[in-house]
């Protein structure tokens, strides 16, 4: 686990992704500071408005100190909503290459090592079949004992937990430098949590290759006026039958209910919160009319397909 956390911390010095389902090493792309926002913030590319305030701010310190870039290499900002930071991510920075960070990082920063991997992947699954047993042996399958089932629910997708990150990590390729071995615990542990593990292995890859590109992202990608137009409209929707409050509130409430019940099965099946240059993605079925992606745009091409297949054997 410490693997993880250091090559993580190095990765995102570098900016950049490393990842055997991309096939290379895939640098940020350039400008991708302007493209970042929270998945809920919306972008207005095409609508001129009166800059905010924390706009008028930003370009204030840059006039006053002009060794400190602010937007000069993100062009022009007057449609952009900032965030809390009011403009603070956007000013110049320097940025050390891959080389001196690789450098700085203790030597056996990128060891894989399997015997500690596996360790770790046994004692994740012993803890989560081990509380499953305990509760078949204690909790009757009584309706009287529904809100108990619902705390084992809570407490056994918690400790699940550290399966499914074991199972990422093989997804990444930092489980083991014995493919066959990374790839066979991947499998195992991601089929026990119903999520096909090489589609996954994919989508998930580009999902870091393009986090919050507005295009080609995917999973939780920005919205943009032209994407966000549906939800924006439910949002306006509450708000006019509740109030403007208890609207957000409610319309909120909602939201949070449909991402965490319905989120994750919607993802898996149409690809919802996917990039739009996608189309529709199955991560069961890639191909027409289920994954509608073009030759240079679909979620799985080439080989990539036969792995999904793969995948739905378990």
């Amino acid at each position: 686990r410490m693997f993880v956390v250091k090559a993580s911390l190095a990765a995102a010095l570098a900016c950049s992704v490393v990842d055997p389902a991309l096939g290379f090493m895939a640098p940020m792309p350039a400008g991708s500071a302007a493209r970042l926002s929270s998945p809920h913030r919306v972008h207005t590319p095409a609508v001129r408005r009166a800059a905010p305030v924390g706009l008028s701010s930003l370009r204030a310190t840059a006039a006053a100190n002009p060794t400190v870039g602010t937007e000069d290499a993100y062009g022009d900002l007057t449609n952009v909503q900032l965030s809390g930071l009011n403009g603070l991510a956007l000013k110049e920075k320097v940025f050390p290459s891959k080389k001196e960070v690789f450098a700085a990082m203790p030597e056996n920063t990128w060891d894989r090592d399997t015997k500690i991997s596996l360790m770790y992947a046994a004692i994740s699954t012993a803890l989560t079949l081990g509380a499953g047993a305990l509760a078949w042996m204690f909790i009757p399958l009584k309706l009287a004992f529904l809100p108990v089932w619902a705390l084992y629910w809570y407490a056994a997708g918690t400790i699940a937990t550290g399966c499914w990150v074991v199972a990422h990590e093989c997804g990444h390729g930092a489980f083991s430098n014995n493919k066959f071995i990374q790839d066979a615990v991947g499998y195992v542990l991601h089929t026990a949590l119903l999520v096909p593990y090489f589609s996954w292995q994919r989508s998930h890859a580009v999902h870091h290759s393009k986090t919050n590109h507005l295009t080609e992202g995917e999973t939780h990608v920005p919205y943009t006026m032209e994407t966000g137009k549906k939800t924006l409209a439910k949002k306006a929707f509450m708000q006019k039958l509740f109030g403007q409050k208890l609207g957000a509130v409610i319309y909120g409430a909602v939201r949070v209910v449909s991402h965490l019940v319905f989120g994750w099965p919607a993802y898996l099946l149409a690809g919802v919160t996917g990039g739009p240059v996608r189309g529709v993605t199955n991560h069961f079925i890639p191909v027409k009319p289920f994954s509608t992606g073009e030759k240079n745009t679909e979620l799985f091409p080439g080989v990539w397909k036969k792995k999904v297949w793969l995948s739905d054997v378990g």
